[in-house]
């Protein structure tokens, strides 16, 4: 074993070389530099910066990132570089090491320490290798030991490593698993595969300006729905504006690291459990909890947890104590999920004569944790369609986990679960359009509602219907008006399913009835959203001539009765529409916002006949 020593100062000289002879302007080359090297002076120059790692819709530290400090007073200018150089000096996994202590005695030295965890950066390089930090502890001693490996995608891992095998060493010392820089480095999904993660950290560039761009948005998305599926939790990476906490927030992750938080502390004094910035954003949103929200709380079990330090005896009392109960939840000491124990698995203790002796059999183990496994997590506001992604998992066959605020809130079965689906499906059905099967009204209110709240992003409320559908529908009859409705609200989905991709905006369509239709689109460039609607008005127009012979194309309109009864000509069908824009960050009143769906409604009936007699049939009007 190679042990680091340093000089009683703790850090080399500054003006001269070192006492074996590399300069410092020779070690930020990497020239000459080797196992003679004095690393230990190195390490003892570093210190550690924490970064808070903060429970998205609680404000609670979950744990702390270590980062490396003070470079400028080691001859190196980054931690890539120093363990670069110790790689090459064949010193990696001895500094590795000793700066893995360093950040220990720190984070050990905090106030409340064991309420938050550590997360370390290990280098990949490491992973499978018998000298690696953290490997051949004593997994009664590191217990709870409140660290996370950070496994970065930075660096491959070397060729021949079984993951999932060198993983597991790391869990039997006690540690927890992250995987960072999600989604910018080597192979992510297959070590998301094979390390099975407690974390995922998802990289900054896929957070920065997320509020702003869907592709962004549906990708973490889609991420934390397969993440929550498997048990794991996500934190999102360099969370800077409130837009990005709150689209972060909503996409289902669970923790945020950023300057919009706090930014890396070196004084490590003081540093706080809670953080108010993340209380006031909840506390600001005017937003109503979700159905989904309402309905979970509703029908989840709220079985009694078990602490995973538990004596293994306590489950007898449970399943005897509740001979309904299959499962028990299992928590940390801050009531963090750590997944289920099932009664199945236990049958030959439960109903054993000797089970109790059994269960004490120091052989067996003596704690719960042995026998939990795995559940998904959901958070209670997570969307409907999120928690029956997650039920689609192997390991949902029991349960879901369901916390609140980063805490266990009880379990979601199956039966719940297909209560929901039922309930969700009826009013789907009940305020579904028969023809068009688009959403209804009551969608189309709780999407104007839901715009006017969110003031983070531009919103674009449009109305759209035919001109003079009456004479078209009366003169050729209802199949063809009913295929001239249909035509449209195709090309109306097309629209909103293409608007992630075409314009980074998040689309909605609905129909009101008959030839009334509705379009909400949030985010995006104004001025692409507004051409681009323009653009589908005019594409109808040319759709529709398709509804009619040969001879009425030519002539360009046909004759038929107005309202009035008067025979007159009328052109070919065509839509027009009248766009409202509200800006984002406009003043809000504390009650949804200073604009009412009464007054949206006012501005597109005041505007509905010069988007009529508009040459390209688009009116504007902008509501601040």
């Amino acid at each position: 074993m190679t042990v680091l020593t340093t000089t009683k100062a703790g850090r080399p000289e500054t003006d001269r070389p070192d006492t074996h002879g590399v300069s410092r302007d020779a070690a930020r080359s990497g020239v000459g530099i080797g196992a003679a090297f004095d690393w230990a002076s190195a390490v003892a120059a570093l210190r550690y910066a924490f970064q808070p790692i903060v429970q998205l819709r609680s404000g609670r530290c979950h744990g702390y990132e270590a980062l490396l400090r003070g470079f400028e007073r080691t001859g190196f200018t980054t931690a890539a570089e120093l363990l670069d150089e110790a790689e090459t000096a064949g010193m990696l996994a001895t500094v590795e090491t000793a700066l893995h202590a360093k950040a220990v005695a720190a984070y050990r030295a905090l106030a409340g320490w064991s309420e938050a965890k550590l997360f370390l950066n290990l280098d990949a390089r490491l992973i499978g290798r018998a000298d690696s930090p953290w490997i051949g502890r004593d997994p009664a001693t590191s217990r709870n030991s409140g660290i996370v490996l950070e496994l970065s995608e930075n660096r491959p891992v070397a060729a021949g490593v079984a993951m999932d095998a060198a993983v597991e060493r790391y869990r039997q010392s006690g540690a927890c698993i992250a995987i960072d820089d999600f989604g910018v480095g080597h192979s992510g999904l297959r070590t998301l595969y094979e390390a099975r993660p407690d974390y995922v950290k998802i990289d900054r560039f896929f957070i920065a300006g997320i509020d702003a761009d869907a592709r962004k948005r549906a990708l973490v998305s889609a991420l934390a729905g397969h993440a929550h599926a498997l048990g794991i939790q996500i934190v999102a990476e360099g969370v800077e504006t409130v837009t990005e906490f709150y689209t972060c927030r909503d996409l289902g992750c669970d923790f945020a690291q950023g300057f919009l938080i706090a930014r890396p502390r070196v004084d490590l004094t003081g540093l706080p459990n809670r953080y108010p910035i993340v209380e006031e954003l909840n506390r600001r949103d005017r937003r109503q909890p979700s159905e989904s929200h309402r309905r979970l709380s509703e029908v989840i079990e709220r079985l009694p947890p078990l602490r995973g330090d538990s004596r293994k005896t306590e489950l007898l009392d449970y399943f005897r104590g509740d001979g309904s109960a299959s499962i028990v939840p299992i928590v940390d000491e801050h009531d963090r999920p750590l997944g289920l124990i099932r009664e199945r698995d236990l049958k030959r203790f439960v109903y054993s004569r000797f089970g109790g002796e059994l269960l004490r059999n120091r052989g067996l183990g003596d704690r719960l944790d042995d026998l939990v496994i795995r559940s998904p997590v959901c958070d209670i506001s997570t969307p409907l369609d999120r928690v029956i992604e997650a039920f689609s998992a192997e390991s949902a066959a029991d349960g879901i986990v369901i916390v609140e605020g980063g805490a266990y809130a009880g379990v979601l079965s199956g039966g719940a679960l297909l209560r929901l689906v039922h309930e969700r499906n009826l009013a789907m059905a009940t305020d579904q359009n028969p023809l068009t099967r688009l959403p209804g009204n009551a969608a189309i209110q709780r999407h104007i509602e839901a715009a006017l709240a969110d003031d983070g992003r531009g919103h674009v409320l449009a109305y759209l219907d035919f001109d003079n559908f009456k004479p078209f529908n009366d003169n050729f009859g209802f199949r063809q008006g009913d295929r001239a409705i249909l035509m449209f609200s195709e090309r109306l989905k097309a629209w909103a399913g293409s608007a992630g991709a075409a314009i980074d905006a998040d689309a909605f369509a609905g129909h009101i009835g008959g030839d009334d239709f509705f379009l909400g689109v949030s985010g995006g460039e104004e001025a692409e959203v507004l051409a681009r609607l323009a653009e589908l008005l005019a594409l109808f127009r040319s759709d529709a001539e398709s509804l009619y012979d040969a001879e009425t194309r030519v002539s360009g309109g046909f004759l038929a009765k107005d309202r009035y009864g008067a025979v007159r000509r009328f052109p070919l069908l065509a839509a027009s529409g009248v766009a409202v824009v509200i800006p984002s960050g406009r003043p809000l009143d504390g009650k949804g916002g200073s604009l009412t769906p009464d007054a949206v409604n006012a501005a597109i009936a005041d505007h509905k006949a010069a988007a009529k007699g508009a040459e390209d049939k688009l009116c504007v009007v902008r509501l601040a």
